[in-house]
């Protein structure tokens, strides 16, 4: 499977406590393109007619 092209931070192999320790400034940039693609969410999603 192709991999996912993405500019949100790969947190897969990360554990809550190591989360919690993170710097929140750090994921800032990730959180706002999340937010981004839950107030746009067709922006999100490719045409599904196309698919073949």
């Amino acid at each position: 499977m192709a991999a996912v092209e993405s500019n949100l931070v790969d947190l897969a192999g990360v554990s809550l406590e190591a989360l919690r320790s993170i710097d929140g400034r750090v994921l800032a940039t990730s959180l706002q393109e999340l937010l981004r693609g839950i107030d746009h969410p067709a922006a999100s999603v490719s045409d599904y007619r196309n698919v073949e």
